[in-house]
């Protein structure tokens, strides 16, 4: 099984050294889901704001907000690479493909 995000490539492609061309799908997919891990993100940093420090990470005031930001980042990053994140990344991608129809569309039809 190949994990999310990576693409697939044909080891002897590689192996040759030839020019790996990228699936315009994968690019679609992986820029969507590192738009929704933004947003995640910066979600978490607010919502950080809000809560008191527990003093789980340390009192100091740099060394806690890095630890708490390594493991908000950590968080969002295991969502959004398990496909389990808000499913925005999947409506991106389905807006993005139905945009990129109707260019074409618009395209060939000469408008």
């Amino acid at each position: 099984m190949i994990p999310q995000g990576l693409p697939t490539v044909d080891a002897l492609t590689q192996a040759k050294g030839a020019q790996v061309v990228p699936n315009p799908a994968d690019k679609t997919e992986k820029a969507a889901r590192q738009f929704e891990g933004l947003l995640m993100s910066v979600m978490m940093q607010a919502m950080r704001k809000t809560v008191h420090p527990s003093g789980l990470f340390g009192d100091s005031g740099q060394t806690r907000s890095t630890y708490e930001y390594l493991m908000d980042q950590a968080v969002v990053d295991r969502a959004v690479a398990s496909g389990h994140g808000w499913g925005l990344a999947e409506r991106l991608k389905a807006s993005w493909s139905r945009h990129d129809r109707t260019s074409l569309k618009k395209d060939a039809s000469g408008d």
